[in-house]
């Protein structure tokens, strides 16, 4: 496993994902906020955002596991060996 490698590729998902928030911001649907709980509120592009980090760092580290804000992902198990 190469760390600088694995992170340049997370800095350039990272650039991607600002890339769509920026453009959200100008496009942005005050008409498609939820509300989860009280004064708690999730937009699209919260959950669009957390899918698109979540689903480029499984292809950089497809053996890791992820735990999101929104829940964007289904709980995966992960075989820890009796660890």
């Amino acid at each position: 496993m190469n760390l600088e490698h694995i992170c340049l590729k997370v800095v350039d998902l990272t650039k991607d994902v600002l890339n769509f928030l920026k453009k959200e911001q100008d496009e942005f649907d005050r008409s498609k906020i939820e509300l989860k709980g009280k004064n708690d509120l999730v937009s699209y592009v919260d959950k669009q955002s957390e899918m698109l980090l979540v689903s480029g760092l499984k292809e950089i580290l497809p053996e890791a596991g992820f735990i999101t804000e929104e829940a964007t992902i289904s709980r995966e198990e992960k075989n820890t060996h009796g660890l």
